[in-house]
């Protein structure tokens, strides 16, 4: 095959998931199945969700959450989160779940495992993490989630629940400072000097970018970064996008909108896909 050929991803449905543990990846064998004895599911506070997402997920920022879920292991360890927070725009909710207002809808803004729990365990810990959420907030009849196939994410255990996919999303820019994302939501703030800007400054330099000189405007800052390649802008492909149809209600509402069947593979090799492992 010459150079610049696509390349297919070969289907990697059953043989490992993706976890994270500081940040990295790591990946545990597919055919491994927990011990439901061996866990609990429980509602988090918010502080102690903030703490574990920025500790080992890749996307370290914490979103406007409504309801954080944890899955404890043994010894009351916390090994997993499921973090449903408020959307960026009410529009990802109508689009995906045919609502028009956008307060019956939520988004699974972070969800991840630690490496200890095997393989099944996203499967299991999402059907009661998503039972939680509606004890918590009856008012919320459907979850939309997103699978980022530049991470290695199809969005197996989505449907492996049956989460109904909606497509793709349209190719957006992503930031990244050292290979770690960074979201639009998070510039956008420091640019505009919205709440929150100061934490959101100081993700970027735990990151590695220098701090903001003193009279330094942030769009300034923010376009230094981007000159320098400390801030790296990425053109994607798009996400896969699923809703979870929670009541009887929502699944009606769903039937008008698109229900495709599963991606089954990765999309074909592309040169700024820095992962090729399906999860």
């Amino acid at each position: 095959m010459g150079n610049g050929d696509p390349v297919e991803i070969s289907i990697m449905l059953t043989i490992r998931s993706q976890r994270w543990r500081e940040r990295r990846a790591r990946y545990v064998d597919d055919l491994t199945v927990i011990n439901p004895r061996d866990f609990a599911v429980n509602q988090l506070a918010p502080s102690q969700a903030r703490r574990f997402v920025a500790a080992h997920h890749y996307l370290p920022n914490y979103p406007a959450a409504q309801v954080a879920v944890g899955l404890f292991g043994k010894q009351a360890a916390l090994v997993g989160v499921a973090v449903f927070a408020m959307p960026s725009t009410g529009s990802v909710i109508t689009r995906h779940t045919g609502f028009e207002d956008p307060a019956r809808g939520t988004t699974l803004a972070r969800f991840f495992l630690l490496p200890e729990v095997a393989g099944n365990g996203e499967t299991w810990f999402l059907s009661r993490a998503l039972r939680l959420l509606r004890q918590e907030r009856p008012g919320i009849e459907a979850v939309v989630s997103y699978s980022d196939p530049q991470a290695g994410h199809i969005g197996q255990c989505y449907a492996a629940l049956s989460g109904a996919y909606r497509g793709r999303t349209e190719p957006r820019t992503a930031y990244r400072i050292d290979g770690v994302p960074i979201s639009g939501r998070t510039l956008s703030k420091i640019r505009l000097g919205e709440r929150g800007a100061a934490g959101a400054i100081d993700q970027l330099v735990s990151l590695g970018a220098p701090r903001p000189g003193t009279a330094e405007e942030p769009g300034v800052w923010l376009a230094r970064l981007r000159r320098d390649r400390i801030l790296v802008a990425e053109r994607t492909l798009g996400l896969f996008a699923y809703c979870f149809e929670l009541t009887h209600a929502a699944r009606l509402q769903g039937r008008a909108l698109p229900r495709r069947p599963y991606p089954k593979q990765l999309p074909p090799a592309h040169p700024q896909f820095p992962f090729m492992d399906a999860a």
